[in-house]
């Protein structure tokens, strides 16, 4: 179990929020809990044979003595060999004539012999949750944005072209739109029938500023099961069963600008609970962090369906502070609880 400091010092940090938020910084470490078809042509028959040709004096040929062409005529009843359809003709006219192979243009493929392009699928899984497939065979280890509902995160792709995240949705039907570097972009729709079975709090940000979302259900505290966090994640079927919420952390920092969040789900009508769930955002000093100006934003669900997006505007405190906690409080409702 992870003991905070007792003593707590107020820092005063710009916020660009709605409102007013009070942040404080504690010492300490993080917990240590853990082929075509072709039209058969009928043969036309051989044309009668042509005359001999006549051996003529050179000198002797005149008008009057030249030899006169003859003319060559099929014989009656001769078949007649089928015409090729003409362009421009009705479809049914040229199916009736003969099926001339489709003509396809060229296309650029991939090193794996793929056609490019850009493909995104979606499935809908328990828990409100959202399978998105991401496919470009010719944009293999690729920064790939994708967006929904104000979220903004930050993937790559295999050498592939592939992509796969599992994303808790924040409506539905849930929309996402992905974005390539090449400026290619698709979207897609997923329909989540059990979306209003869950409340949903998220937080994301712009780069590696080591920001963590902190859920402490009924009563919990640090390093108790019931604090939920990047280390005690919580997984869907926690959730399902009415035991409690779980976390998602979604995003890379493997590409330029990377744009990170983790998402905390709670079902509304828990079964085995019954009190207040208190929220939370932290962030450890680091090295990489100190001193750093750091974009960030809240996302939270409502039983209406609609999100709410406050944007943030904070500076980490200075590089003396490595290894202290940034506790950032009153940017998120707690969350009331009760039995049915």
């Amino acid at each position: 179990m992870i003991s905070k400091p007792k003593a707590a010092i107020a820092l005063t940090v710009g916020l660009g929020i709605v409102g007013s938020a009070a942040l404080y910084m504690q010492a300490g470490g993080s917990a240590e809990t853990p082929a075509p078809r072709v039209a058969a042509i009928t043969p036309v028959a051989p044309a009668a044979p042509e005359p001999m040709p006549v051996a003529l004096d050179a000198e002797a040929v005149t008008a009057e003595t030249a030899p006169v062409p003859v003319p060559i005529i099929a014989p009656m009843n001769a078949p007649v060999a089928p015409t090729l359809p003409m362009p421009g003709a009705a479809r049914p006219e040229r199916l009736a004539q003969a099926d001339a192979p489709e003509i396809v243009t060229d296309q650029a493929l991939s090193p794996f012999g793929l056609p490019c392009g850009l493909t995104v699928t979606t499935e809908a899984r328990p828990g409100a949750m959202v399978a998105l497939d991401i496919m470009d065979p010719c944009q293999g280890n690729a920064r790939v944005v994708v967006e929904h509902s104000g979220l903004n995160l930050t993937g790559q792709t295999d050498v592939m072209g592939i992509l796969t995240m599992d994303i808790p949705a924040f409506e539905s039907p849930a929309f996402f739109t992905v974005r390539m570097p090449d400026g290619a972009s698709a979207s897609a729709l997923a329909g989540l029938p059990d979306i209003g079975d869950y409340t949903r709090v998220g937080l994301q940000w712009n780069e590696d500023r080591a920001l963590e979302l902190h859920a402490m259900e009924f009563g919990a505290t640090y390093g108790d099961p019931g604090h939920i966090w990047r280390e005690n994640p919580g997984t869907p079927a926690r959730a399902e069963a009415g035991e409690g919420g779980f976390l998602t952390r979604l995003g890379t920092t493997d590409v330029d600008a990377p744009m990170l969040a983790e998402i905390y789900t709670f079902p509304r009508d828990t079964l085995n609970g019954d009190g207040t769930v208190r929220l939370s955002i932290e962030a450890e000093v680091t090295e990489a962090n100190c001193g750093q100006d750091t974009l960030a934003r809240t996302l939270e669900s409502d039983e209406e369906g609609a999100v709410a997006v406050i944007e943030l505007t904070f500076t980490v405190p200075g590089c003396d502070a490595v290894g202290d906690y940034l506790v950032l409080q009153n940017l998120l409702q707690d969350l009331r609880v009760a039995t049915n």
